[in-house]
This record gives structure tokens, sequence and C-alpha cells, in this order.
């Protein structure tokens, strides 16, 4: 037999729990607004430091490729994971750690493109083997400029031999053997 106080108690900590699901809830979404607020705050800060308003897009973004380059390092971060939002966090981490992954590099690179030229750009996680000749597991950017993609890999041309250059604004047909012919590439869009 349940009692009135036994069925108010019962109400009341539904009540309780459902405000803490809530709560939880508001948390959370407060916290992605502001890492996207600080995300977009951090990106336009670099590239109001690297680029000119008035540079043409293909300089604007070779700048932003040399500042990946040489303002970051690489950090090895094992177990990827293409949870919602990766790119995001991963962009923002490199911008404060100065060091990461090829996921890292992709993302980072990815936003400051986007900010800086506003061109559709988007993030290709595949397998290359440009680095050892052997495949493995990698990340790099893509921009769409007059209706076609270009890779632009700032971590490949940092860290691959007999590089510098080469993976700057190329045409993905022309690197498609560097990157596993596209097989099995997921795209995530560079967006704010």
């Amino acid at each position: 037999m349940v009692t009135k106080a036994g069925n108010t108690f019962k109400k009341i900590l539904v009540l309780v729990f459902a405000v803490c699901v809530l709560a939880a809830s508001l948390t959370q979404t407060a916290k992605a607004a502001s890492s996207s607020e600080k995300l977009e705050e951090k990106t336009a800060q670099i590239v109001g430091a690297n680029v000119k308003a008035n540079d043409s897009a293909k300089k604007k973004l070779k700048k932003l490729f040399t500042y990946m380059q040489k303002e970051n390092d690489y950090g090895r971060k094992v177990g990827f994971d293409a949870y919602s939002g990766w790119e995001k966090d991963y962009a923002l981490e490199m911008y404060e750690d100065q060091k990461g992954s090829c996921y890292h590099y992709a993302a980072a690179y990815a936003f400051l493109a986007k900010k800086a030229t506003g061109y559709s750009v988007r993030i290709g996680v595949g397998q290359t083997d440009g680095f050892s000749g052997k495949l493995q597991k990698h990340a790099w950017t893509e921009v769409k400029i007059g209706g076609k993609w270009y890779i632009v890999d700032p971590n490949m041309d940092k860290y691959a031999a007999d590089s510098s250059g080469k993976y700057f604004l190329k045409k993905r047909n022309s690197l498609k053997n560097s990157y596993n012919k596209f097989q099995d590439t997921a795209y995530y869009q560079a967006a704010f």
C-alpha cells in the first residue's frame, strides 16, 4: 500500500531528477556555444595577424599554410574518434597548444581557410602512404575553388620527405595515389 506521502516523495524525486537532467543539458549546450565562440574568435585573431584584407584568396591560403607550418609542431594523438564536433575541438586545441596530429593540422587549417576566404572547405579523413610508403590513417584539408577541390595539407608538406610545396593547393587527381585514391575517405565540413 502506497501512502499519499510516498506518492508525493516519488513525484518530488522525479521532478528533482528531471531538473538535474535539464541542467546538465543546458550546461553542455552552453559549453558547446562557448567553445564555438572561442574557436571563431581565435580563428579571426590568427587570420587577422597573418593576412591582409586586400590579399588575393590564393595569397591568404598560402600565408596561412606557411603559418601552420612555422608556428605548429607535431604532437601524436592516439585513438582518433570522429565524434560530433571533433573538428572544432581539434582546431581549437591546435591553436592553443601549437602542436597536434594530422587531424589537428587539417581541422585548424580548414577553419583558417574558411574564415579567410569564405570558400567551401572540408576535412578529409582517410589513408595516405605519403610519409613512409605504407598506408596509414591521415587527415588533410580540401578547398573548393571554381567548382574543383584542391588539397592543402600543411602536415604532410612539413613532415613528408622531399615535399616542400608539394601539398599546397594541388588538384585532388594529381595526388590521388598519395591519398589511397580517396577510398573509404570521410569528409567533414569546416563550418562555425
